[in-house]
């Protein structure tokens, strides 16, 4: 973590978190969500969320949506090395030498028209599968309860290096100013514009149904989009904004470049502090 006069990691953070909590700025790079990534998070923002005297309730549905933010980002950045390994399979059997492939991989990659028109040759479902396949294995890895078969550990040794040569990032800024606290969460991965219409439609069919009282039947199957990256994420931060009384159309932002996406999420420290919901 690092603010404009030092840099600590996951230990020292701990180790001084009182005085961390009465700073108004952080700035944390994380590799992944591990257990003791979340603990410190917790201790972290739970700990601000004391200081600003938030209602206990939304605070929960505070970290609850970080959450949710971080874990779209990881998952952002693994689904996207998968769809580039995909893509450059593709590149190769049109008899592209491999450094030719890789070239026009990354002209493509860096070309939102030709990346999304690229979409048509990548099966979702596969990425989807193999996003989901990844975090399972990270998750029996975290839970020490089974032993990864080679072929299981060989794969996900390849994913975490091609994480690490793409230089696959996570980083997360936290403000407070006098009226709100504002988190800004990036990952080095961009939303095919598909992707980012469905999300954005899906958002405008949530706020609908908080109209109309029934904010809770989006999760319901004939509301919700079943299509990798559709925003399941998102829906559910959305939520956790309208359990809270406020309206995330408003609040909670996101941006996709040609390598990053980001989410901007704010919350009124008088909606924090308030129990108004």
């Amino acid at each position: 973590m690092a603010n404009q006069k030092s840099v600590l990691k996951g230990a020292q953070i701990l180790q001084n978190i009182e005085e961390l909590k009465q700073r108004r700025f952080f700035h944390l790079e994380l590799k992944g969500l591990t257990k003791p990534t979340r603990d410190i998070l917790s201790e972290l923002v739970n700990g601000l969320l004391e200081e600003i005297g938030a209602n206990p309730l939304a605070a929960f549905h505070l970290f609850s949506g970080l959450m949710e933010a971080l874990l779209n980002a990881i998952k952002g950045n693994i689904r996207h090395i998968i769809f580039r390994d995909e893509l450059l399979k593709k590149i190769e059997k049109l008899g592209e030498t491999q450094e030719e492939a890789e070239e026009l991989l990354e002209i493509i990659m860096d070309t939102s028209p030709l990346r999304d028109a690229m979409q048509r040759y990548v099966v979702p479902d596969k990425i989807k599968k193999q996003v989901q396949n990844i975090l399972q294995l990270e998750d029996r890895i975290r839970a020490k309860k089974q032993i990864l078969k080679d072929e299981e550990k060989e794969f996900l040794t390849d994913i975490r290096y091609k994480l690490k040569k793409n230089r696959m990032r996570i980083s997360v800024k936290i403000k407070i100013t006098k009226d709100e606290l504002n988190f800004r969460i990036r990952n080095d991965s961009p939303i095919h514009n598909m992707d980012f219409g469905r999300i954005e439609e899906s958002r405008v069919r949530h706020k609908e149904l908080f109209d109309q009282g029934n904010s809770a039947d989006f999760f319901r199957p004939e509301f919700l989009d079943e299509k990798e990256s559709a925003g399941f994420g998102i829906a559910m931060i959305d939520e956790g904004y309208y359990t809270m009384g406020l309206n995330p159309l408003d609040l909670l932002t996101i941006t996709s470049g040609s390598r990053t996406t980001t989410v901007y999420m704010r919350y009124p420290l008088a909606a924090l502090r308030e129990m108004a919901f």
